[in-house]
């Protein structure tokens, strides 16, 4: 009998290093990284048929929300809170 078993694609280490810096996010840095990663990550994708286009887009979402709060926080100085009396 002949192996009719599947393989399923390999996942894309870019894909899972974008979602990771998004998750780790280390005051943008991570977040920039996540950002590269992803877009890198997806158009390897397209080219190979390699898994792992959910974990390059979740890396991009985080990596861009990230970017977005640094930019805000900088801005901002930081967060703080003022007792309104």
């Amino acid at each position: 009998m002949a192996d009719d078993r599947t393989t399923s694609p390999r996942l894309s280490m870019l894909a899972f290093a974008s979602l990771v810096c998004g998750i780790i996010w280390v005051f943008g840095i991570g977040s920039v990284c996540a950002v590269i990663l992803g877009h890198l990550a997806l158009r390897r994708l397209r080219r190979t048929g390699q898994a792992g286009r959910a974990l390059a887009v979740v890396g991009l979402v985080l990596g861009y929300a990230g970017v977005v709060i640094t930019f805000v926080l900088w801005l901002g100085g930081g967060v703080s809170v003022q007792d309104g009396s």
